[in-house]
């Protein structure tokens, strides 16, 4: 008792100087045994403003190796408060078992928070189900005589609008820049048909089980008047 009572001074004091010659007033370390060690001390000055120390010196390592392993040798982390105007040490060792449930605690608030980020996602994307119209819709089918509208890069590029080789009118997921059909308009007319009439929302994929493809490089109005003006300069009535 009397060793473990002169190792925590020992301790108490190597913290005490560490936070002292940065004028610091409080602090708190947590040493974090598994999964993984990591080690940190974070520091307070009277002003608010806050320290972090990622580098501890020999001693202080040394020191809590020696605590660890006498007096928490089964902990899962080692959290210290300090308060020097109090000459306050308060030592909380955290078991194995408060650690699991407290890493179960944060991955179903964690859960919780993906679960209310995606209802309201989904709910502002159902929200801009305005159609785009037949003036936009006939503006993008003479634009796509100049090229497709997709994104050009690495893995999945989203979705996309192109008029191919046969002279059909497609909308297609975009793989690596290479699209990959989902609806096929033999006509010009059956595709401003089509387009006419979706939205932000209809074509958002909102309604798929794929959560990740929820919104995700999809063909939206900003993205279709952007594609028409990059190509204002077309002139369609020689394309008819």
């Amino acid at each position: 008792m009397q060793q473990s009572s002169m190792l925590v001074e020992q301790l108490n004091e190597a913290l005490r100087n560490k936070l002292q010659a940065s004028g610091c007033v409080t602090g708190r370390l947590e040493c974090r045994i598994t999964p993984v060690f990591l080690l940190n001390l974070q520091g307070q000055r009277n002003n608010g403003q806050s320290l972090f120390f990622w580098e501890l010196e020999r001693n202080i390592n040394m020191l809590l190796d020696r605590y660890q392993t006498t007096e928490a040798a089964h902990a899962a982390a080692i959290v210290i408060d300090i308060d020097l105007a109090r000459n306050s040490f308060v030592y909380n060792i955290i078991s194995q078992e408060q650690a699991a449930a407290q890493r179960e605690r944060e991955a179903n608030a964690q859960k919780d928070e993906e679960t209310r980020r995606l209802l309201q996602l989904k709910q502002n994307l159902l929200s801009r189900n305005t159609p785009f119209g037949r003036q936009l819709a006939e503006q993008v089918s003479y634009a796509l005589e100049r090229g497709a509208l997709c994104y050009s890069h690495r893995d999945y590029c989203g979705m996309g609008l192109e008029k191919n080789a046969q002279g059909n009118y497609v909308y297609a997921a975009v793989w690596d820049g290479w699209l990959q059909p989902l609806q096929t308009f033999t006509s010009r007319e059956a595709f401003i048909q089509w387009l006419a009439v979706q939205s932000d929302a209809s074509l958002s994929r909102v309604n798929e089980p794929d959560t990740w493809v929820w919104d995700n490089q999809v063909i939206n109005r900003q993205r279709l008047e952007d594609f028409v003006n990059w190509n204002q300069g077309f002139d369609p009535i020689h394309h008819r």
